[in-house]
């Protein structure tokens, strides 16, 4: 097929590939179109973010709100370090948010 005529481009057109029927008369043969691969679903699941939780952990719980006798026992004994001029203290505080399960 080196040369077309009319008729040849009327059918081609007629059946949709006049495109493939002038590169063949160009002798110009394209490459069949490359097969794509089925790629795998990303995994959305464990995505790194800088400060993040680690992957299947979760928040801590909230901490448990205080309770008046709590509340005033560490204001008690506030003042009594501040009365006492500030002496030296331990650092350990029974309630719940500073010392899980409280102080044994």
């Amino acid at each position: 097929m080196t040369e077309l005529t009319p008729e040849d481009i009327v059918a081609a057109r007629e059946e949709g590939d006049l495109v493939a029927t002038l590169l063949a008369a160009a002798r110009i043969h394209p490459k069949a179109p490359r097969q794509r691969t089925a790629e795998p679903a990303p995994d959305n699941v464990h995505i790194a973010h800088p400060g993040a939780w680690p992957t299947g952990a979760s928040r801590p719980a909230p901490v448990p709100p205080t309770s008046g006798p709590q509340i005033e026992a560490a204001l008690t004994d506030y003042r009594r370090w501040i009365v006492a001029d500030r002496p030296n203290a331990p650092t350990r505080c029974p309630c719940q948010g500073c010392t899980p399960g409280g102080i044994t």
